[in-house]
């Protein structure tokens, strides 16, 4: 996530990135602050070869689409590392909001 935040660096109050947005031709530089994120990719990998839902990757979007929202579940990846604003190397990941409504096209990262 990016926050514009116009020609003058704003440092964070709340553990965000301070970074750089755009600059064009001879503007002045655009910068931001950035909530980051470590590897969400590698949910969509971890869905595919550890918990075998999918088989290969482009298998997602189609699954997703077999559902109308995400069903009330929500993912918070941490498989290595959770960054901005928290910066938590021990973060475990967790999955909450789960029903017997939920099925394959709801679960992490269909939504």
């Amino acid at each position: 996530m990016l926050f514009n935040t116009g020609t003058t660096p704003v440092p964070s109050k709340n553990g965000l990135l301070t970074t750089l947005g755009y600059k064009i031709g001879n503007q002045p530089a655009v910068y931001c602050l950035e909530g980051s994120i470590a590897i969400t990719g590698a949910l969509i990998q971890w869905r595919r070869d550890n918990l075998n839902l999918i088989e290969k990757s482009a298998d997602i979007e189609p699954l997703a689409r077999t559902v109308e929202d995400n069903g009330g579940i929500y993912f918070v990846l941490a498989f290595s590392v959770l960054f901005a604003p928290y910066w938590r190397s021990d973060a475990p990941g967790v999955i909450i909001g789960m029903t017997r409504y939920a099925n394959r096209g709801h679960s992490p990262a269909a939504d």
